[in-house]
């Protein structure tokens, strides 16, 4: 499993003003700093293909994808989102990309409900059969392009709980649409990680990693915070101090044979957010050092053990001192 980094983790498009944004050419200076050596686009970045290969050539940065919200739900729409979305994705592709992260576009009353979704203003069938065949024309018609089309469990849209998540993937092509597991939103959507692994770990083919703070999120749901207000109050926390389970993410993710991108990324944080991009590194380092063989690299006598075995967190102590 590789690490990567995202925009996110510096400029955050669904709270714009909670802190001033980190400037392009600048933020890629940043991930560079915090020790990174590939990255998905942002809204902030090079919108020239050419121009951004070579802002990224010069810092020996590799252009992973990047997001997009799309209304595939929506029947009279979803013609003109595709299309949307093969535009956004060719983009990528001549930017040297080979990733279209796509979720759904979400909308002002899914934001307000984050968290603690309303059931009964899912989808009608419909709209998922909308969603499943925009989504299964996507991976259609960019899979010969050298595109993957990987499917993001989001929050504040109508794919963030777990059984909405399980519906998507049960309804999607597999060979035309992969997960991206986002396990920090699927555990502020109500989930469990562990057991959506078990499921649908052979679906993957992205991952976004990031831990939750429980507290901020028994916060939200009483007092009822949108998506924007938890994440102005730090919802998702440093990687290994929240609920996220991510020592066990990681360990299920290798027993998967998942071995493609982990994408860290920390919404909002209080902290400087280099030092924060760096420290979340280090520790995902320090987890992916400590991972058991897999199975079928073990010795004689290792097979002989356990074929699961959990992973502890590293020590601070194996932390590198900032």
């Amino acid at each position: 499993m590789r690490i990567a980094t995202a925009p996110v983790n510096w400029n955050n498009a669904d709270v714009t003003g909670y802190r001033p944004w980190t400037p392009y050419p600048a933020l890629l200076d940043e991930m560079v700093a915090a020790g990174y050596a590939a990255t998905e686009w942002g809204m902030n970045m090079e919108k020239d293909p050419a121009r951004l290969r070579e802002d990224l050539g010069a810092r020996k940065l590799q252009l992973l994808g990047g997001f997009v919200g799309l209304e595939l739900r929506n029947p009279d729409k979803k013609s003109a989102e595709v299309q949307r979305g093969i535009e956004l994705a060719t983009f990528f592709r001549d930017g040297g990309a080979t990733y279209l992260i796509v979720a759904d576009s979400g909308d002002p009353r899914r934001l307000s409900e984050a968290g603690h979704v309303n059931p009964a203003g899912g989808l009608k069938d419909e709209q998922w059969r909308s969603l499943r065949d925009g989504l299964n024309e996507l991976g259609n018609r960019l899979g010969p392009q050298g595109v993957q089309v990987v499917f993001h469990n989001h929050v504040g849209t109508y794919v963030e709980t777990q059984d909405e998540t399980a519906r998507l993937l049960d309804e999607t092509n597999p060979h035309l649409v992969s997960w991206c597991f986002d396990c920090g939103h699927l555990a502020y959507g109500g989930g469990d990680n562990l057991e959506m692994l078990q499921r649908y770990g052979n679906r993957i083919g992205y991952v976004h990693i990031k831990d939750l703070d429980k507290s901020i999120l028994e916060q939200a749901k009483t007092h009822g915070w949108s998506f924007a207000q938890a994440l102005q109050s730090y919802i998702f926390a440093p990687l290994g101090e929240g609920a996220a389970r991510i020592p066990e993410v990681v360990e299920k993710l290798r027993l998967a044979d998942y071995d493609g991108w982990l994408v860290i990324e920390q919404d909002t944080t209080p902290g400087d957010p280099t030092e924060t991009a760096r420290k979340n590194r280090e520790y995902l380092e320090g987890l992916l050092a400590h991972l058991p063989p897999t199975p079928d690299l073990r010795s004689s006598t290792t097979m002989e053990r356990s074929a699961v075995e959990p992973i502890t967190e590293p020590s601070s102590s194996g932390k590198t001192s900032l």
